[in-house]
């Protein structure tokens, strides 16, 4: 009877030795998970940063290409007043000498008109063309502001969302920690 006693308690005890191991692997693994876990929530955390980091940089970028548009634009602008002015000018120009002529100049006078006519008629065609060329300038640095502010307010909204997603993942990662180390 001792003898099956003595089985009982050493095979009692050989089932505690058992499950303490088993209590004891499964803690292992699950700490194993938790440090699995953190890592992965520190690889999501960085590639956040970097995320981040390079539509920064992007933004940056293209705020430099919209400042020199804006100049540009201004530049180009203020030329096609200048060349409009001396548009003006050429046309009134052209006026004067049209009146002189109709006025029945003398011949002399009327070749040396004619011949200014012409000259100031190839001016204005220059200056027309010149107007022109900028006006195409003009409108296309125009478009060129507005699609640069268009992307902007587009890396505005990526870089908010990406500052979020960087905020939760800091949480993830803030989170793993304290179960690891409780």
């Amino acid at each position: 009877m001792v003898y099956y006693y003595s089985i009982a308690v050493v095979l009692g005890i050989c089932t505690i030795l058992f499950l303490g191991l088993l209590i004891q692997k499964k803690k292992e693994e699950s700490k194993r998970r938790k440090e699995m876990e953190l890592l992965s929530a520190q690889r999501h955390l960085e590639e956040s940063r970097d995320k981040l980091a390079t539509l920064r940089k992007l933004l940056y970028e293209i705020e430099n290409q919209l400042t020199n548009n804006k100049h540009y634009h201004a530049t180009k602008k203020e030329e096609l007043i200048q060349v409009a002015k001396q548009l003006k000018e050429v046309e009134e120009n052209k006026m004067e000498i049209q009146r002189a002529i109709d006025q029945d100049a003398h011949s002399e006078e009327l070749n040396l008109l004619n011949n200014r006519l012409k000259l100031n008629l190839e001016k204005l065609t220059e200056l027309s063309a010149e107007a022109q060329d900028l006006q195409g300038k003009v409108d296309n640095l125009g478009k060129a502001v507005m699609q640069n502010e268009e992307e902007i307010n587009q890396l505005q909204l990526k870089i908010s969302q990406a500052e979020s997603e960087l905020e939760y993942n800091r949480e993830v990662v803030k989170s793993k920690e304290r179960l690891i180390n409780s």
